[in-house]
């Protein structure tokens, strides 16, 4: 099951950093301790569809109405991912962390060049837990903290134009 977690957080996470919607068929899975096979949707410790609810360690996260306005990080590098549903609440220096502890696989294409902040309203229902690693461990450990938010092109968020990172080549033994 590990195995096939990480397999379907990649192909979740790919899907989901090129702003697209990641079929029903990969958001379904058997129930471990069921005689008969059944299908779930949602995972049991998070209130997300499973293509996203495993980018969440664990598939662990909590369900969050803000009672006042909270200020995020977004970490992009082209227009294509500036606005997107992953935020953060760590604020990185250098790219290379932020791709190691938010587990961003370079084949997706975010080289964390840029930062830049969002600004989410009370009222807003988020997700937050602690961001699954990515294969190879070893180069995407996650760990970092993740934010999600249903809908990145709300209106009533307010995001920052956005600064360059300091930008060293990222390399995975």
């Amino acid at each position: 099951m590990t195995k096939f977690k990480h397999i379907l957080t990649s192909i979740a996470l790919c899907s989901l950093s090129l702003g697209g919607v990641v079929g029903s068929s990969f958001a379904q899975y058997k129930v471990s301790n069921q005689s008969s096979p059944q299908t779930q949707t949602t995972a049991p410790d998070c209130p997300l569809p499973v293509e996203i609810a495993v980018t969440f360690l664990d598939s662990k996260c909590q369900e969050i109405k803000l009672q006042e306005d909270k200020t995020y990080y977004r970490y992009f590098s082209t227009d294509k991912n500036k606005f997107g549903r992953y935020l953060t609440t760590n604020l990185y220096k250098k790219n290379v962390d932020v791709i190691r502890n938010l587990a961003l696989k370079q084949e997706w294409g975010n080289q964390a060049t840029m930062m830049l902040t969002v600004t989410v309203p009370a009222g807003t229902t988020v997700y937050e837990g602690v961001v699954a690693p990515q294969d190879p461990a070893q180069c995407y450990p996650g760990g970092g903290q993740q934010t999600f938010i249903q809908d990145s092109k709300d209106p009533n968020l307010k995001w920052s134009e956005g600064t360059p990172m300091k930008v060293k080549k990222f390399t995975c033994p």
